[in-house]
């Protein structure tokens, strides 16, 4: 292994390249087309990293986490649409989903009057903000799960294809009903 860096302030690029025990150039060459002077760039901040670069680092790093870092941190359409996803174990993420789940239950019945007339008027947007961040909960809790299983899928042998799969079929199956 190379030597480790001293520097302090290191960027999340250099800390996941870093946790993986990878130096510059073993990293680089376990990412297509991504080079060890690109790398290093990229952890001194002296240049952004592409999306490309980003999901190259991602998976060497085994590091699913870091594209939605990308996305909410250095992307401005990511920085208005996509929420930053805190990692989690499983336990908590099943949890945080059940309680938003059954915060949302007794709300659908409110959401379908504002929705019933295609509008939302002035006196619905307190009511309807409320239910959208209770919505915006249930979609992070989600997020997180998905990242879990893609982050833990070699460490819990998670065969991670079958469930792409599994999930494409429902998919297929949903939208034809």
């Amino acid at each position: 292994m190379g030597k480790q860096s001293t520097r302090k302030n290191k960027n999340i690029y250099q800390q996941f390249r870093e946790s993986c025990g990878l130096t510059r150039e073993k990293a680089s060459e376990k990412m297509v087309g991504v080079s060890a002077s690109r790398i290093e760039k990229i952890e001194y901040e002296l240049q952004e990293p592409t999306p490309y670069d980003v999901i190259q680092m991602a998976d060497c790093y085994k590091r699913p986490d870091l594209c939605n870092y990308y996305c909410s941190h250095k992307c401005s359409i990511g920085d208005r649409y996509v929420p930053e996803i805190e990692n989690s174990e499983l336990p908590a993420i099943i949890l945080e989903t059940i309680a938003s789940l059954n915060e949302i239950s007794p709300l659908t019945s409110r959401l379908i009057q504002i929705a019933r007339d295609g509008k939302i008027t002035d006196d619905e947007i307190p009511d309807f903000a409320y239910i959208s961040r209770k919505l915006d909960e249930i979609s992070l809790a989600i997020a997180s799960l998905n990242f879990w299983v893609d982050k833990t899928a070699g460490e819990n042998n998670i065969n991670i294809d079958l469930l792409h799969s599994e999930k494409e079929k429902i998919w297929k199956k949903g939208s034809k009903e």
